[in-house]
């Protein structure tokens, strides 16, 4: 593994609010195994489009590659840039701050992260929205584990050597806790790509922004496929309406519409100044999108 001494970082949360222009770009990334799509909103908000990018495609190294194709989708006017992401931007255990991961010394078994959202929004709901259930963030003897087994796809292992310095032993051990969390190998990736093109990026939570977006609807599981489809949609049509989103695209996939709910809410709090950031140095950057009559506590 590719990691050094540990740096010492403060392990609090801090909050703060997002500054996003109005005519920044906004991205959505929705992140798989497989693919990355994408939701972006240009700079004058009208369209709302739709890009997918398949990562066994991508030469090496990963992140150079991803980071030319971002570059080619977000355009020119790459200033101000935003980008929230369906992942998170390390594994628990490694310090992402630096240039390069570090081992994080005492690192908990719970993100600062995590455990600083769920106290958000007790506080701001005052009990009223039912638990937040996230995937955990593995440490990275868990990504050691998913490169070395037979069955991990050669992006995502080319992407553990890259960033964790992973070169794994191939072999059929069982994975302790599964495959389920192995795409965030994927997302890691995500976040020095676009890092390099000067693009903010946040980690994000579709499910949460589509709960706090609803309007009272109930969403549904996505086993529930067409349903599920349909109504995430709406809330999806409801945030286009508030950003002004003109001749508004409807997504034909649950991964589309996950990508377009973190653009168009981050879009829609941006514009009344409800952008929330959770920061823990080791552990990297959140964004909330909370509309204005839920923000009037939070910290300016």
């Amino acid at each position: 593994m590719r990691i050094g001494a540990s740096r010492v970082k403060s392990e609090t949360c801090t909050q703060k609010l997002i500054s996003v222009t109005p005519d920044s770009i906004i991205l959505g990334i929705d992140v798989g195994e497989d693919y990355l799509d994408l939701a972006k909103l240009s700079c004058d908000r009208a369209p709302l489009s739709y890009h997918r990018i398949a990562l066994a495609e991508l030469t090496r190294p990963i992140t150079e590659a991803l980071a030319r194709i971002a570059a080619d989708i977000v355009g020119p006017h790459r200033r101000g840039a935003i980008a929230l992401v369906d992942s998170p931007r390390s594994p628990r255990d490694l310090d992402c701050s630096g240039a390069s991961m570090v081992d994080r010394k005492d690192a908990p078994a719970t993100r600062t992260i995590d455990a600083s959202l769920r106290e958000l929004l007790r506080i701001t709901f005052d009990g009223a929205m039912r638990p937040l259930s996230m995937f955990p963030t593995p440490p990275a003897s868990y990504f050691a584990e998913c490169v070395e087994h037979e069955g991990c796809k050669p992006h995502l292992r080319a992407i553990a050597g890259e960033l964790l310095g992973l070169v794994p032993e191939v072999s059929r051990a069982k994975i302790a806790g599964g495959t389920f969390t192995r795409f965030m190998l994927a997302g890691f990736a995500v976040f020095p790509a676009l890092e390099k093109l000067g693009i903010r990026a946040f980690e994000a939570y579709p499910d949460l922004q589509m709960r706090l977006w609803s309007d009272g609807e109930q969403i549904p599981p996505k086993r529930n496929r067409a349903e599920a489809l349909r109504v995430r949609t709406i809330i999806c049509r409801r945030l286009a309406s508030i950003v002004g989103v003109k001749n508004f695209v409807a997504p034909t996939t649950l991964d589309e519409a996950d990508a377009a709910v973190l653009a168009l809410s981050a879009a829609a709090s941006a514009s009344t100044n409800s952008l929330l950031e959770l920061r823990c140095a080791p552990e990297g950057r959140f964004a909330v999108a909370l509309d204005k009559s839920r923000s009037g506590g939070l910290q300016r």
